[in-house]
């Protein structure tokens, strides 16, 4: 393996943060990771209710705090339950991305094209409350990565896999179809063609290679690698049509695993490892070899476009990390330390461990 810097990392697992730490330290290590973003996931549903995390914002500017100078952390948007008056939510969006830009986040971490958070909230990616939003990161060139979708085989149960159905990723016609949010993503495109989009997953586009090219048609967007799906084995089995894009837009694919500070338990190593793993054998080798039962050969990528995937193309979209406002940062715990409102049996001592640390400084 080599080293890679890596766009794509949660810290969900409830686990306390000074742990959450020494694993991601550990996993870090042995994946010879060297930089990496740390992304917020604030809001996820179970069935039609959707919970939210207060802390997971402060969470990842912490982490950024103690990986410095080699952490990143993007933030997420904090949503109310009612969207109904779009000005006041527009507001809110502006707001709170121009204090991300300010206190030292490196960009926006978008779930909000999840299938089940639109049906939640009938909020599409277009829709104006954004506008504002989207406009402002235009202006200031601060990156969103943004999740669209998910499998086409998602929407349909016929086919889709057994760990989406026992996750409750199948979507009947209650939810938005794939084609309509991936149609969202390309009408914010429209209204804001120079923004610095990044697409997760390859935007579950590796069924459509026309539609990944109209992608790359705006000046700024990228997609990560960071494995779903399986979208990277489906290209592999049309590598004659997908190597020539892979060509064009090297400079624009980034290295991402979706990894988490796992708990540590019996199957750590192999949690932690396993997508890693996959990209390695995927994109340096030509081997055959598995990955969630399926088979696939790797595609051996030519050394030069496997570095800027690695690692220059990380650093070209985000050069060295923004300076945090450590001010901002105690303030935002003290304030969250008032509020009560924990979805987490660590949220209080995190908190406090995470005041007590700043504070040292």
């Amino acid at each position: 393996m080599e080293k890679v810097f890596d766009l794509h990392v949660h810290y969900s697992f409830d686990l306390p943060i000074k742990e959450t730490v020494d694993i991601f330290q550990a996993e870090f290590a042995q994946t010879q990771t060297e930089k990496f973003c740390f992304l917020s996931l604030p809001h996820h549903t179970d069935g039609e209710i959707v919970h939210f995390d207060p802390l997971q914002n402060i969470k990842g500017l912490f982490l950024k705090h103690v990986f410095c100078p080699n952490g990143y952390a993007f933030a997420g948007l904090s949503h109310s339950d009612d969207h109904a008056d779009k000005q006041v939510v527009a507001e809110q969006f502006l707001k709170q991305i121009q204090t991300y830009f300010h206190s030292g986040y490196d960009g926006v971490k978008m779930l909000e094209g999840y299938p089940s958070l639109i049906k939640a909230w009938a909020l599409p990616l277009d829709d104006v409350v954004y506008d504002a939003f989207y406009q402002f990161a235009q202006e200031k060139q601060f990156p969103i990565l943004m999740h669209i979708a998910n499998p086409t085989e998602n929407w349909d149960a016929a086919s889709a896999p057994p760990e989406a159905i026992a996750a409750g990723r199948v979507y009947d016609e209650s939810y938005p179809t794939k084609q309509e949010i991936t149609a969202q993503m390309f009408r914010v495109l429209e209204k804001f063609p120079r923004l610095k989009l990044i697409l997760a997953h390859f935007g579950f586009m590796s069924d459509d290679l026309q539609q990944a090219q109209q992608f790359m048609t705006y000046p700024n967007t990228l997609f990560d690698i960071t494995p779903g799906g399986e979208q990277l084995i489906y290209m592999q089995k049309e590598w004659n049509r997908w190597l020539p894009f892979w060509e064009k837009y090297q400079d624009r694919i980034l290295y991402g695993t979706d990894t988490y500070a796992f708990p540590k338990d019996e199957n750590w190593e192999i949690a932690f490892q396993r997508r890693p793993k996959f990209l390695w054998q995927f994109l340096q080798t030509k081997e055959f070899n598995t990955y969630l039962g399926v088979g696939f050969c790797g595609i051996g990528l030519e050394k030069s476009p496997r570095n800027k995937i690695y690692r220059e193309n990380f650093v070209k979209l985000l050069g060295e990390p923004k300076g945090i406002d450590y001010t901002y940062m105690v303030e935002e715990i003290k304030r969250l330390l008032q509020t009560n409102l924990y979805s987490s049996i660590y949220a209080e001592s995190d908190l406090q461990y995470m005041l007590e640390s700043l504070t040292k400084k």
